[in-house]
């Protein structure tokens, strides 16, 4: 039986005001891409299209997004239409006014705001000078007008230390949700950060089981905290943000039109369907073959700890996109953060299917 689309990630634009050191976009970011982008007009429509295969939700992001003068009709045509919005912005071009005039669409709309550090200086080191202080500002305001608001930090080096106060200010002292993404995506500039920022996986261990898993057993109600950590290597008792739904109820839509996997993937042709100024997205979804085979991935199939992984008929073997660009296009690739615990010898065994089995991969 054919599965529904329910989620668009779309990137309305791939401008930047900020020049974030682990950035996985890696086409131009500055204003030279706007002629590409996507209007108003072309989002609705797609949209429109969408809903006639099942759409519920669409998830904008950049980019900053907050770079289109059209963003704020964009936002208010999608909810209109009748559906859930919710938006990723680095929080520091959006205005007050902006936030005044989107909590009139509270109930059908949520925020996320980046933020890499309780200090200044730890969260302007990755993200840039002054970058800290604007988005706290926004913050703030967007906690004034009660849009539902989510942290999205990145762990690096350079904040490590910090988690515990970030992670405790945001959720218990301003009542927000907060999302940690402990491993940088090998992707764009997050390539070269993979190598001079990214935290080991003992290090991060270390963290989940000092700090982290407790935080998250102690909130354990709240479905807004979350760790972006493979099914597997999350102990049983923690609570599991939805996996991703990657070729099953989700597309990800690039700011010229590019139909992808998922939004990351709208720039690199291993992942690109199609566009949507050739052929409609209910069309892509149902008839694409290139997009059926991510469809009808055999879980049964997938190389490496993930092939022998209890989990695998759930995760699918994790994201793809990971997988395919770490391991030279390989479909049925392992996922990189499976593959290197059980290379440290740390996966766990009551995740295997067959704890003798040799689940080396070499790519």
């Amino acid at each position: 039986m054919e599965s529904n689309l329910e989620v668009l990630a779309v990137l309305l634009t791939n401008r930047c005001n900020l020049k974030c050191v682990y950035c996985g976009r890696n086409e131009n970011k500055d204003n030279s891409c706007a002629k590409l982008e996507l209007s108003a007009d072309e989002w609705i429509e797609i949209f429109k299209d969408a809903m006639s295969v099942g759409l519920k939700k669409v998830n904008m992001t950049g980019g900053e997004i907050f770079c289109r003068r059209d963003v704020l009709e964009i936002i208010e045509r999608t909810i209109n239409l009748g559906l859930d919005v919710s938006i990723e912005t680095n929080g520091t071009i959006i205005t007050e006014g902006q936030i005044q005039y989107l909590s009139k669409f509270k109930d059908h709309l949520s925020m996320s705001i980046s933020l890499d550090g309780i200090k200044k200086e730890t969260n302007d080191l990755t993200r840039g000078n002054g970058s800290f202080d604007k988005a706290f500002k926004t913050i703030n305001i967007i906690r004034k007008y009660d849009i539902p608001l989510r942290i999205i930090t990145v762990l690096s080096k350079n904040n490590y230390d910090e988690i515990p106060e970030l992670a405790t200010t945001i959720h218990e002292q301003l009542g927000l949700g907060f999302r940690l993404l402990p491993n940088i995506i090998e992707y764009g500039k997050g390539v070269e950060a993979n190598e001079t920022e990214a935290v080991s996986y003992f290090k991060i261990q270390e963290l989940m089981d000092n700090f982290y898993y407790e935080f998250l057993r102690k909130h354990k109600e709240d479905r807004n905290l979350s760790i972006e950590l493979n099914t597997a290597i999350i102990p049983i008792d923690i609570y599991q943000h939805s996996l991703c739904p990657w070729g099953k109820g989700m597309l990800g839509i690039g700011y010229s039109g590019k139909v992808a996997l998922c939004h990351v993937g709208s720039d690199n042709d291993m992942f690109i369907f199609d566009n949507v100024r050739e052929n409609s997205v209910s069309k892509i979804w149902k008839e694409n073959e290139k997009l059926k085979k991510f469809k009808e991935l055999d879980s049964n199939k997938l190389k490496g700890i993930c092939g022998n992984c209890l989990a695998r008929s759930l995760c699918r073997g994790g994201c793809r996109l990971h997988s395919m660009m770490k391991y030279n296009g390989d479909f049925y690739a392992p996922d990189p953060e499976c593959q290197n615990v059980y290379n440290l010898g740390k996966f766990p065994e009551y995740a295997m299917e067959d704890e003798t089995k040799d689940c080396t991969y070499n790519g």
